[in-house]
Parts: C-alpha cells; sequence; structure tokens
C-alpha cells in the first residue's frame, strides 16, 4: 500500500509509515485506481468482468478471468465492445488521477538517504584523487605542474621548467633547475643537449667558469671529437685574454678532432718553434749548436728530459758546445705569455779515435837486446781533411786534435794509462829476459786507441823476483814467534794489544828505540807479521842496510829499466803469472820508497819497503797484509 503521507510504499497491515513515521488512517480495501497501485485486485474490475457472460458465439478464448488487452501510445485506451455491456474509459482519465497523486504528494515533506549520499560524495572524491594522483605522478604535464609548484618532479620536467625561467629571465632559478635536472639523471640519451642547455644558463646569468667546466665536461667525458665544444671554450677563452692557455685547448682540439682549423688558429696564435743549426742524428765531432727564432723572440733552452721549460731553462744567447756523448737539447720561444712548441733534438756525438800504434819490431824471441820504436797510423778522417784546400776554422780545429796523438807505452805487461810513461818518438831498449810492451794512442779529443800488445823475449840473464827466501838475517816473516824475537831484540820499550786493519784477530805492538814490530795470534802463539827499524846494525835481505843508495836497492832484484810515470813513480817489474811485483814511489822532491811484493800460497801479500831520502835509505821494513791484489 501507498502511504498517503509521503508517497511511499509499506507494508500491508501497517498502522505507521515507516518512512515518514505518521499514523495511517484505517480503512476498506480500495477498488479501482487505488487498488491497483496498492499492487492489490480491482474488485470492481474484477466484477464487471466476471458478470459478464457473451450470450452468442462466445470466442474460444473468452473465460471469466478474461480481460482485453491495453492500449499506450497516443490511441489511449480503445473502447470494450459495446457486446461487453461496460462503458468505454475516457481518455485522459488516468493522467488526470496522476495529478491528484501529485498534488497530494507535494504537500509532505521528501526525506533524504544521508547514508547513501556521503557514501557517494566519498567515492566520487576518492576516485578524483586518485585521477590527480596519476596524473600529476605518470604524465609529463602532470610533472610539469609538480616543477612549477616547486615540487619534486623527474628530469625532463625539471629541463622544461628551466627553459620556461631562462626564456622569461629568471637566470639563477633556471640554472637551480636545471642543475638539479642534471643531478636527478646524469646519464641519458641527449645529455650532450642538455648540457649545452645548463651552459648557455651559466652564461647568461654571468657565471663564466661554470660554462666553461660545463664544456670542458662535454669534450672529455662525452663528446671529444665535435669540434663545436671546443669553439665554445675558445669563445670564453678568448673574451678573457687567456691566449697560452686558448694555444693548449687549440692543440688538444686538433689531436682529439682532426679539424684543420684549430692548427691553422694556433700556428697563427703561437709565435713559431725554435729551429737548431745542425739536424738531429750521429756526428763525427764535436759541435756549437745555434738555436734561432724566426721571430727573433727570446728562446730559452735545457740539456735534458727533465725539467719545465721555459721555468727550467736558460736564456739563449751563445752557441752550445756539444761534446762527445749523447745528447737532448729542448728549447722554446718565448712571447710575452706565449710560449711556442717545443722543439727537442737530439744529438749522438762520437769522436774520432786514433789508430793503434804499431811497433817496429816483430814479437818472438831474440838473442841480445833489442831497440823498438812506435809509430802512428794515419786515420781516414786525417786524410780527407788533409787532402781539403779549403777548411774551415772548424775543421782546421778537428785536424789539429786528430794529429795531437800522444802515445803512452809499458814494458811491464801493465795497460797503458794517462800516467803511464810517453813515447817521445826516440827508439828505447828491451829489458832482459821476457817482457811485453803495450801501449796506446791517444788524440786531442782524449779518444784513446785499441792497446797494441808485442810479446818478446830476450835471451839473457836477468835478477829473479824478491820472494819468500828474501828474509832478514835477525828473523823470519811470518814465522819466528813473540819469545824468540824479544831474546834476540831484547825487551821493548812498551808492549800493547792492538787492532790491525791488515791483520785479522789478536795483534801486538812491541815499541823499540830504533823502530817497532808487530805480531798477531796463531794456534802457535804470537808470531811475526810486520817490521821496521832505522838501524844500521840491521841486516835486511841480500845484505842491504840503512844507509845504502837507490842505485844500490834496485840492482838487487830486477828491474826492466821503464821510464818514470808522470807523476815521477817508476815500474820495476810486474809479473801477472807469477804474482810479483816492484815499484818505486816518488813521496816528495827528497823522498821516496821502493816496494818489492810477492802474494804467498795463503794469499797474504809480503812487501819489503826501503823508504829514501836524497836517494839514501834512511829506514827499511816488512809487513804482511790481507790487501792483495791478484785475489786468491
Amino acid at each position: 500500500m501507498i502511504c498517503d503521507h509521503c508517497g511511499n510504499f509499506i507494508p500491508d497491515g501497517s498502522s505507521v509509515c515507516p518512512q515518514c513515521g505518521k499514523a495511517l488512517a484505517s480503512r476498506s480495501r480500495e477498488s479501482g485506481a487505488a487498488a491497483r497501485r496498492q499492487g492489490r485486485p480491482d474488485r470492481q474490475r474484477e466484477g464487471r468482468l466476471g458478470s459478464y457472460m457473451p450470450t452468442e458465439n462466445p470466442s474460444p478464448t473468452t473465460s471469466a478471468a478474461y480481460a482485453p488487452p491495453r492500449r499506450t501510445g497516443s490511441e489511449g485506451m480503445r473502447p470494450l465492445s459495446m457486446n461487453t455491456g461496460m462503458q468505454p474509459r475516457q481518455l485522459g482519465a488516468r493522467p488526470a488521477n496522476r495529478e491528484r497523486q501529485i498534488k497530494r504528494r507535494s504537500g509532505h515533506r521528501l526525506m533524504i538517504n544521508w547514508a547513501m549520499l556521503w557514501t557517494v560524495l566519498l567515492a566520487v572524491t576518492l576516485v578524483a584523487a586518485i585521477g590527480i594522483f596519476v596524473f600529476l605522478r605518470f604524465t609529463d604535464p602532470g610533472q610539469l605542474i609538480l616543477a612549477r609548484m616547486g615540487r619534486d618532479a623527474n628530469a625532463n620536467a625539471m629541463w622544461k621548467y628551466g627553459q620556461e625561467l631562462l626564456d622569461q629571465g629568471y637566470l639563477d632559478r633556471s640554472v637551480a633547475a636545471f642543475e638539479k635536472a642534471y643531478e636527478l639523471e646524469p646519464e641519458r640519451e641527449d645529455i650532450y643537449d642538455r648540457l649545452f642547455q645548463l651552459a648557455d644558463a651559466y652564461e647568461a646569468a654571468g657565471r663564466m667558469s661554470d660554462a666553461e667546466a660545463t664544456y670542458v665536461k662535454l669534450y672529455t667525458d662525452i663528446a671529444p671529437e665535435d669540434s663545436e665544444v671546443y669553439r665554445q671554450v675558445m669563445r670564453l677563452m678568448e673574451s678573457q685574454g687567456r691566449q697560452m692557455e686558448l694555444s693548449n685547448l687549440l692543440k688538444l682540439a686538433y689531436e682529439k678532432t682532426g679539424d684543420s682549423y684549430f692548427k691553422r688558429e694556433r700556428d697563427q696564435l703561437l709565435p713559431s718553434m725554435p729551429t737548431a743549426s745542425k739536424e738531429a742524428g750521429p756526428i763525427k765531432y764535436e759541435q756549437d749548436i745555434q738555436l734561432l727564432s724566426a721571430e727573433e723572440y727570446d728562446i730559452y733552452y735545457i740539456l735534458s728530459d727533465e725539467g719545465e721549460l721555459p721555468e727550467d731553462g736558460t736564456l739563449y744567447t751563445e752557441p752550445i758546445h756539444l761534446g762527445e756523448g749523447s745528447h737532448v737539447v729542448r728549447a722554446v720561444a718565448v712571447s710575452s705569455d706565449l710560449i711556442s712548441d717545443e722543439m727537442r733534438i737530439q744529438y749522438s756525438i762520437s769522436l774520432p779515435r786514433p789508430a793503434a800504434p804499431y811497433a817496429s819490431l816483430a814479437p818472438g824471441v831474440y838473442e841480445k837486446r833489442q831497440r823498438i820504436w812506435l809509430k802512428l797510423i794515419q786515420t781516414e778522417d786525417q786524410e780527407l781533411l788533409e787532402q781539403k784546400r779549403l777548411r774551415t776554422d772548424q775543421e782546421e780545429e778537428i785536424l789539429k786534435k786528430l794529429n795531437d796523438i800522444t802515445i803512452y807505452y809499458t814494458l811491464d805487461s801493465q795497460t797503458p794509462t794517462s800516467n803511464s810513461p810517453i813515447y817521445t818518438g826516440e827508439p828505447f831498449l828491451l829489458p832482459l829476459g821476457p817482457s811485453t810492451v803495450k801501449a796506446v794512442a791517444v788524440n786531442g779529443f782524449g779518444k784513446v786507441s785499441n792497446v797494441m800488445e808485442r810479446t818478446y823475449d830476450i835471451k839473457k840473464p836477468f835478477k829473479l823476483y824478491f820472494s819468500e827466501s828474501d828474509n832478514f838475517n835477525d828473523f823470519v816473516i811470518m814465522v819466528t814467534d813473540l819469545d824468540a824475537f824479544i831474546r834476540k831484540f831484547g825487551t821493548p820499550i812498551s808492549q800493547q794489544e792492538i787492532e790491525d786493519d791488515n791483520m785479522d784477530g789478536d795483534c801486538l805492538l812491541l815499541s823499540y828505540s830504533w823502530g817497532e814490530a808487530r805480531f798477531f795470534m796463531t794456534d802457535k802463539g804470537y808470531v811475526i807479521y810486520a817490521f821496521e827499524t832505522n838501524s844500521p846494525n840491521v841486516v835486511g835481505p841480500e845484505k842491504t842496510k840503512i844507509g845504502i843508495s837507490e842505485t844500490d836497492v834496485t840492482s838487487l832484484f830486477r828491474d826492466m829499466e821503464m821510464e818514470h810515470n808522470q807523476d815521477g813513480s817508476r815500474s820495476l817489474y810486474f809479473d801477472r803469472q807469477n804474482r810479483k811485483y816492484a815499484m818505486m814511489y816518488h813521496l816528495s822532491a827528497f823522498s821516496d820508497r821502493i816496494d818489492y811484493s810477492y802474494v804467498r800460497q795463503d794469499s797474504l801479500v809480503v812487501t819489503l819497503s826501503y823508504f829514501l831520502e836524497n836517494s839514501r835509505v834512511v829506514k827499511m821494513g816488512i809487513h804482511t797484509s790481507l790487501n792483495n791484489q791478484w785475489g786468491t
């Protein structure tokens, strides 16, 4: 049924409307239109239809409950057949009844389902919020809106927003947006173009150093072969007058891109590289090298691969003299703060060596003493220079040094040195017995020839070398013990333990008025190893004593009659095979010393020494040491 107050449907039998809460009037079952609205059968219609009975020719489908079909639309209700005995229904009767219902309901307040309303509103709001979130979060326009609002946005939005700010003249904010975009996504496919945007913004904001750093990053890490990046940095450097840095950049740009434009620009900017008067490579003689600057700028050079130019270089003022050896010459030309490319030339100077001397006597065995000459052989360099009719001053100097030859020689098989005797051009006699003549030639450049070596043997008797059989009368070196020595020479003035570098182990020094004696500890006790005296009562080997002459000493053993060395010393003999040698040393204008030495089987060296003043022996002695130039 329908409530008369609010017009809502209510259950049958209800006394109060559950919607509006008002009491319902009790009434009998309605018929007609009211009953049909409430979903009940129309009693009047049922009665009418129930009383209708066809009188003739009834339709097979007619029954007591039969109701003809309704018609809708503009036709309204078609009237029943006159045979039914019913009055036709009037058109417009139902709408009139509907208008009465609407008028009756309009007089009552409508009730709203607020729970449903709020639920719908909440759902709509939630859907709208999700849509807005998705739009801002996942679309490019949404991200750009967030960037404009100062919220976090992706790199693409920040690059676009930064460009908007740049176009509007907000330079600092534009730079900040670009920097943020680069920070968010430093590696992307279009980073080259994006960094150009950032550099443009830096320049517009007056931040030239940041703009240059951005361009440098481009050609260093991203596009090293792109010429445009280098040109941008060139433009900045030129505007700031940084000429030297610009030259270095041009060099780098040419190396990386191969663009000849950069090389031409650099050649026009920098001073020309210095040149040298002599080409690099091997050179036969000493040279004076000249350095030249095409623009006559200052030249700084350095003769080494180490050091920086021009800071560590020397200002060139005169030719550079190069002697024998390998030389590196580096130089730059300097104009104000511009420095040319570095010239680096390497020379290898090898001075000519003279030919080895030639001996006039063939090596061999001879029955009597022979005279020998040493001759020089002219080199090819000397011949070529001497054949030239016209020689430069430098060639004249070279020829002079090539012809300035000195011959050094020895007769005792030792290799000549600059201290050895100088051959004067006169012949010399070969010594008795075996001998080995060695000679070298040294030219004015100081170059030494190969060694000439000739072996001879004059079959005549000669005195022997000092050896183990030669001893003092009163003791034997390395044999006489301490007690036997004291019994012979008496109690010393003093006796003390010492350390001696010439011997190993414990040593003992005995001091006397006439000299001293030294002993070292062995398994058999102390044994003498050194002795020195100025006493005329002591007799040495071969009956030598204090006071004899130099000639008396040199006649005791072999003397090969060699000339004096350059320092005044003289070799008496030198026998490598038998490990025996003798030498006279020039100590001062009035004093000399003669040493005779041999090497024992245990590799200790025994040396007999005579000290001379004014060619007379004033002291003599013998000592043993570990100093063995022959080895073991």
